[in-house]
C-alpha cells in the first residue's frame, strides 16, 4: 500500500456512534483512550478526501472516493448447535487455517487469531497485494468468495465496521482477545471464553506482515472479466436468483449491526414495488426476516415499518446507500444499474462498450455450433443464449428424440429438459440410448444387472442434463429456470405449458406463452428450444408432397414471430430419412441437414 495519510472510520461505546475519523497511525491512541469499552473500526481505509466529505455530509455514506486495505478481517461466527457448538466453532477456525496454510499463508507471519467475544476473527495481512481504488471493497469481496467461500460470510462492503482488538463485547460481556494457535488446540472454547472476561493478562501478538504471496492474486474486476466475477458467487451462502440479487443478499445476511430498520425498509420496498406483493405478503416476509436477526424488532414495529413503506411509496434504486454494498454482478440489472429497468436506451458509448464486452466474453457454456454436433453440415450455424428456437414437425417423426440426441452431445452446457408429453421412465431410457448408442434391451438389461456401462458411463454422459416431466405456470417459469441454473431449456411441447391467466382462448394462451418464452430467454440468458406441433392443414399438405414453411405451426402466428430461429423437422413415416431445415434465422446462415434416424438407439447419423 502506497505511503500517504490513510484514514479510518471508528465508533466507540456503540456502533451507532460512527462517522468519526482518525489517521490510521493514530487509531492505537483512540483505542487506548477508550480501553475497556466497545470499539469498532472500518474494514477499509479512506483517502484524505473523506475528511471534507464527512465535514459536509456528517456521514461516510455516499463517499465514492479511493479506499485501501491494511488488513482483512475474516469473521467466523459461533456455530449454533446445542450439543457441539463450542467444538464446531473451533473446528471451523482450524479448517480455514489449514486452507490458508495450503496457499502459503502462515500463522504468526501473515495472520493472527482473535476471540471476538462469541466467535473468532482472523486478522489477515494484505497477502493479495490489493491496490487502492474506488472499487476495492467489491474486489476484496469477490476475491475472498472465490478463495474462501466455503468457510466465510461475505462482510466486505465498503462501509463495514468491525470490532477492534481488545474491544468489549456488550452482548457476551467478554473482550476481544488474541488466541495463539497452541491455546486454540489445547484449551476448550469455554476456557478461552473464561479468559476473555478480562482484558489484561494476554500476550500482544506480533505484527503481521503485509506482503503479497506469490500465486495469490486479486480477482480481475474489469468489464471483460464480468463472467468470472459472476461465477465466484455461485456458491455463496444462501441461494440467490439473478433478479434484484442485493435484496436476497440482505435477507440472507440476517443481522447487520444498526441496520435492522434500514434493511427492512429496503426489503419491504422491493417486495412491494418490484415483486408486486401486497401488504399482507410483505408483512409475513418481514417477520420471517426479523426471525433471522439478533434482537429483532417487535412484531408491532415490524408491521409499522411495512405500513410506512406503503404510505410513503418508498422506491429504492441501485445506487441507494442501503443497497449499494450488496450489489452483485450476477444480477440481470447489474449492467443497467437501474431497478426500474428503464435504462434499456443506450447511447453510442454504451453500444460500443456492450459490443466490446460481448466480443470478449467466453460463450463456451452459452452457445453451440450445430456443425460440431453434425460435422457433415456444410456450413456453421450458431445457437446462442437469449434466443427462442422453435422446432416444428408432424407427429410421430421423432422431434423429441432429435432434441434429446442434440443435448446429449452438448456436455459443456447445462440443460433443463421439460418433457410435457413423454413420461420420465421413457425419457431417461431414451437419453441413455442416445448418449451411449445402445438399444432399449441393452439399457434395461444393463440397469437390471448394474452394468457399469450404464451406471457409470451413463451418469457421465447425461450429468449436464436435468429432467422434469411437468412445468410451472408460465408466470413462474423464469424463477424455476433461474433456480436450476441451465443455459439450454427444452420445452416439449409449447401447447402443454400451463398459463392460468390466459383463460380458455387457445390463441390468446399461445401468444402469452410465446411472448413469455422470448422474454425469459433474454432475461435469464438462456436458449429456449421449444418443440411445437404443426397445423392439420400443414399435415395434409405434407401428404400431398408439399414442404413445411414458417406458417405451418399450429395456432396463431405468435410463435414464428417471436422465435429467433424456426426449424422444420420432416420425414416420411416408416423411413429413416429426416430433413432438418432452417426456415428462419435472425442472425445466422440457413442450413439444411439430411440424416438417418436410428430409432433403435435414438441417434441421428450422416446419410450415405
Amino acid at each position: 500500500m502506497e505511503k500517504q495519510d490513510w484514514y479510518l472510520e471508528y465508533a466507540t461505546g456503540s456502533v451507532s456512534n460512527r462517522n468519526q475519523l482518525c489517521r490510521l497511525e493514530d487509531f492505537s491512541e483512540v483505542a487506548k483512550l477508550n480501553a475497556g469499552g466497545e470499539i469498532y473500526r472500518s474494514m477499509f481505509l479512506y483517502s484524505p478526501d473523506i475528511v471534507a466529505f464527512v465535514a459536509e455530509n456528517n456521514t461516510v455514506t455516499g463517499f465514492n472516493g479511493i479506499q485501501a486495505v491494511d488488513k482483512i478481517v475474516v469473521d467466523i461466527d459461533y456455530v449454533k448447535d446445542k450439543t457441539n457448538g463450542d467444538e464446531l466453532t473451533v473446528t471451523a477456525v482450524f479448517d480455514i487455517c489449514d486452507a490458508m496454510h495450503n496457499k502459503g499463508i502462515e500463522y504468526g507471519q501473515h495472520y493472527q487469531i482473535w476471540f471476538s467475544g462469541t466467535g473468532f476473527h482472523i486478522h489477515l495481512g494484505n497477502v493479495y497485494g490489493f491496490e487502492p481504488s474506488a472499487n476495492i471493497a467489491k474486489q476484496v469481496r469477490a476475491t475472498m468468495q472465490r478463495d474462501w467461500g466455503e468457510y466465510i460470510d461475505l462482510i466486505y462492503d465498503s462501509r463495514r465496521l468491525i470490532r477492534a482488538g481488545w474491544s468489549y463485547n456488550q452482548k457476551s460481556k467478554l473482550y476481544k482477545i488474541p488466541v495463539p494457535i497452541p491455546d486454540l488446540a489445547n484449551f476448550s472454547y469455554q476456557t478461552i471464553a473464561e479468559s476473555a472476561k478480562k482484558m489484561g493478562g494476554h500476550e500482544t501478538p506480533s505484527k503481521i506482515k503485509h506482503e503479497k504471496i506469490e500465486g495469490l492474486d486479486p480477482i480481475d474486476m474489469s468489464r471483460k472479466n464480468t463472467e468470472e466475477v459472476r461465477k465466484v458467487f455461485d456458491n455463496a451462502k444462501g441461494q440467490t436468483s439473478r433478479y434484484i440479487t442485493c435484496a436476497q443478499h440482505i435477507y440472507n445476511a440476517g443481522y447487520v449491526p444498526k441496520h435492522r430498520h434500514k434493511h427492512l425498509l429496503a426489503l419491504a420496498s422491493i417486495w412491494r414495488k418490484k415483486w408486486g406483493l401486497d401488504k399482507h405478503g410483505c408483512d409475513n416476509l418481514a417477520r420471517s426476516y426479523m426471525a433471522k436477526v439478533e434482537k429483532p424488532l417487535p412484531a408491532e414495529e415490524t408491521s409499522k415499518v411495512v405500513s410506512d413503506v406503503f404510505k410513503s411509496d418508498y422506491n429504492y434504486g441501485c445506487n441507494h446507500e442501503t443497497l449499494q454494498p450488496y450489489c452483485d454482478s450476477k444480477c440481470i440489472l447489474f449492467r443497467y444499474k437501474n431497478l426500474d429497468e428503464t435504462s434499456g436506451v443506450m447511447n453510442a458509448e454504451d453500444m460500443i462498450n456492450k459490443l466490446i464486452e460481448n466480443v470478449n466474453s467466453d460463450f463456451t457454456d452459452r452457445s453451440f455450433n450445430l456443425q460440431e454436433v453434425f460435422p457433415f453440415l456444410p456450413v456453421s450455424h450458431m445457437f446462442k443464449t437469449g434466443q427462442l428456437i422453435t422446432l416444428i414437425g408432424d407427429t410421430g417423426l421423432g422431434k423429441t428424440a432429435f432434441v434429446q440426441y442434440l443435448v446429449t452431445k452438448l456436455r459443456k452446457i447445462k440443460t433443463l429438459f421439460l418433457s410435457l408429453e413423454v413420461e420420465e421412465d421413457t425419457m431417461i431410457r431414451r437419453f441413455l440410448q442416445a448418449s451411449l448408442r445402445m438399444t432399449e434391451n441393452q439399457i434395461l438389461n444393463g440397469a437390471k444387472n448394474l452394468d457399469p456401462r450404464i451406471v457409470k458411463d451413463g451418469l457421465d454422459s447425461i450429468s449436464h442434463i436435468k429432467l422434469k416431466c411437468s412445468c410451472p405456470d408460465i408466470q413462474n417459469l423464469a424463477g424455476f429456470i433461474s433456480d436450476n441454473e441451465a443455459k439450454i431449456v427444452v420445452v416439449d411441447t409449447i401447447d402443454r405449458v400451463p398459463a392460468k391467466y390466459a383463460g380458455k382462448d387457445d390463441f390468446a394462451r399461445q401468444e402469452i406463452i410465446a411472448n413469455s418464452l422470448k422474454d425469459i430467454a433474454i432475461s435469464e440468458d438462456v436458449m429456449i428450444i421449444a418443440v411445437h406441433h404443426i397445423s392439420k392443414s400443414a399435415s395434409y399438405r405434407i401428404r400431398e408432397g408439399q414442404r413445411l414453411d414458417v406458417h405451418s405451426g399450429k395456432g396463431n402466428s405468435a410463435i414464428e414471430q417471436k422465435s429467433d430461429q424456426y426449424i422444420s423437422f420432416e420425414g416420411l413415416e416408416g423411413s429413416k430419412i429426416r430433413i432438418i431445415e432452417s426456415l428462419k434465422a435472425r442472425d445466422d446462415s440457413h442450413f439444411k441437414l439430411t440424416v438417418n434416424y436410428n430409432w433403435e438407439t435414438f441417434s441421428f447419423d450422416k446419410r450415405n
